[in-house]
């Protein structure tokens, strides 16, 4: 069947005319004014103004943007967000082919660092200097903890209304305001698609004209599937606006390898402090705003090694006290015999722990040369306890004898009576509580192979899993079989096991890491290292224990993990340090970070009134 317009051209061809002779196929025209207009046509054509518009428009590149140094009003610890918020700028505006952001260097040159915020006249002339096409300029500002974003994107011409952005924000809000201005230009300046799937029909025909079908299947791209604008080709995984969770937070970065962390209210004032150790280094912090402030240091001697720390309130009395094991070298009389099965070393490592106080600012020394590895572990209901354990030598166990709860006498730790424990269990591979709600207390155990292990109050085992559970490199040598052959036992202080009760169910959860490097799981102890682990949470079920969460992959050694409201918000935080991936065998020569995720506890229905409404 033929169309209107197809009826209307062939009854014109019936008639003796041309299609050319009517006006969009519907009203004849004159043939004297069509020669009349193609006179006029060929005069246009044939001027010297014709090459002139030919050229301009075959040399149409993209539009040129100049992308300013905003204006800083703020401490010079907040410097870098003048380079972060112009890159970002920087990336989202660019668009192959049709809008191009002037280098950086060329820019800079042409501001000369100005000192005052631009007007828009000076932004404009920069902007002409540089022969753009618009320039984007502003300044950022530090209002207390907010911050303050004022920017505008002008045409050089004067030709448009400008785009403006005016915000407060907190700093965690800084980047999804820059990514919505960014898509507010790119919407109505350069008519660029925006996150919204583009026309299907459109969207269709031009995937179908770049498909090569022998690398690319039709049909490849679900519709769920979420195309990012960098690409048609590019399926979007992380949003942009994921980039920076709510409810993580992560320190600067620490120099050296956190080998072990606790928290607690040291100085009685009600907020939480933290303490760190490396190899030789205690240090005691605070979180300041988006930071860690230093509030106290404590350097060992060279011959010490820091292995572990707690903190424990002994008395009470809303003041807790830091708990170091340190192992001191003693140089001993025979010389060093690597060459020999039992070859020494030439030194030995003798147990010296110490106690330390936070008095008015600084670290006081309450005890010293402690012989015994110190912890503090929930001992159930009876809460966090002190324990201690004594050390073996090279021709017995890493670990000797039971393991003792401890207590603080004057300037001395003392052993009050045995914490009766399995054997299996060490001064720091294990926890307590009533996890089944049999009225006893239950043991939790990470074994010597790091599969965690849940006994009953007689011992015997009741649920095993073989994942690899708080492993990390902080080791510390036990017996020595043949030191030729690298038969020596090394003893792990792994990570701490928590046991609470987030949610507020009643349920007790244990929470601790799990790493998921398998590839070196046959080495020997000291030749192993823990580059990536998650944190997950476990409780009993009737039949064992099952899993109520995880965290996304750390990459990373994590080494300590506590909860506590450790922002002083009266809000509950996981608080993690991890020993960045950089060298794990080389723990003492890393870098680190401590983070801590948000418990919104109150974001959890009550499950027995949704039972009720039911």
């Amino acid at each position: 069947m033929v169309n209107g317009f197809e009826k209307t051209r062939t009854q014109a061809f019936e008639q003796g005319e041309s299609p050319r002779n009517r006006l969009r196929g519907e009203v004849p025209m004159n043939r004297k004014v069509l020669l009349g207009y193609l006179l006029i046509l060929a005069l246009v054509l044939s001027g010297p103004c014709a090459p002139a518009a030919w050229s301009a428009e075959s040399q149409a590149g993209p539009v040129k943007v100049a992308v300013l140094p905003f204006t800083m009003h703020a401490p010079s610890d907040l410097a870098y967000l003048q380079s972060g918020v112009r890159d970002m700028l920087t990336s989202r505006l660019a668009w192959q082919g049709k809008v191009q952001v002037l280098d950086r260097s060329v820019t800079d040159q042409a501001v000369r660092s100005p000192k005052s915020d631009l007007s828009p006249a000076e932004a404009m002339k920069i902007g002409n200097t540089l022969r753009a096409d618009y320039v984007l300029y502003g300044s950022i500002t530090a209002l207390g903890q907010a911050i303050s974003i004022d920017a505008r994107m002008v045409p050089v011409s004067g030709k448009g209304d400008p785009i403006s952005l005016s915000t407060q924000a907190k700093m965690d809000e800084v980047i999804p305001q820059i990514n919505a201005f960014a898509q507010q230009i790119n919407q109505k300046v350069f008519a660029r698609p925006g996150e919204k799937v583009q026309e299907a029909a459109a969207g269709e025909a031009e995937l179908l004209a770049t498909r090569n079908p022998e690398f690319l299947v039709a049909g490849t791209m679900m519709s769920s599937d979420k195309i990012s604008y960098l690409n048609p080709n590019f399926i979007e995984v992380t949003p942009d606006g994921a980039l920076r969770q709510s409810g993580l937070w992560a320190s600067q970065t620490l120099q050296g390898g956190i080998l072990g962390m606790d928290i607690g209210d040291l100085d009685g004032d009600g907020r939480v402090e933290m303490v760190a150790i490396t190899h030789d280094k205690l240090t005691v912090y605070r979180k300041e705003y988006q930071g860690l402030k230093v509030v106290a240091m404590h350097s060992g001697l060279k011959i010490d090694r820091f292995v572990w720390v707690c903190v424990v309130d002994m008395a009470r009395e809303g003041r807790g006290k830091i708990f170091v094991t340190n192992l001191r070298k003693r140089n001993t009389t025979s010389t060093a015999q690597t060459d020999s099965a039992k070859g020494s070393m030439g030194f030995v490592q003798d147990v010296s722990s110490f106690v330390l106080s936070l008095e008015g600012g600084k670290l006081q020394m309450v005890a010293q040369n402690v012989p015994y590895l110190l912890n503090a572990v929930n001992m159930g209901t009876r809460g966090k306890i002190l324990i201690g354990q004594e050390k073996g030598g090279t021709s017995d166990k890493a670990f000797k004898g039971d393991v003792y709860e401890m207590a603080l006498r004057g300037n001395s730790v003392v052993p009050m009576g045995s914490a009766n424990l399995p054997k299996r269990c060490n001064v720091f591979n294990f926890a307590k509580a009533d996890i089944n709600n049999d009225k006893m207390d239950e043991i939790i155990l990470v074994d010597s192979s790091h599969n965690l292990i849940i006994l009953n109050t007689a011992g015997d085992q009741i649920w095993k899993n073989y994942s690899v559970y708080c492993a990390t490199t902080n080791t510390f040598e036990g017996k020595v079989e043949d030191r030729r052959y690298n038969m020596v036992e090394m003893a792990v202080v792994p990570s701490p096991i928590l046991v609470t009760d987030i949610n507020k169910d009643g349920i007790p959860e244990i929470v601790l890491t799990r790493n998921t490097t398998a590839a070196d799981k046959f080495l020997p102890e000291s030749m192993k290292f823990y580059d990536r682990g998650e944190i997950v949470s476990f409780s009993w079920d009737q039949l064992g224990m099952v899993e109520n969460w995880k965290t996304r992959d750390i990459n990373g050694m994590v080494t300590a993990l506590r909860i506590g409201d450790f922002s002083g918000d009266n809000t509950q935080q996981l608080v993690v340090s991890q020993v960045n991936a950089k060298d794990l065998l080389k723990v003492y020569d890393s870098r680190s970070t401590i983070f801590s995720y948000s418990l919104n506890v109150a974001a959890k229905p009550d499950a027995e009134k949704q039972a009720k409404k039911q």
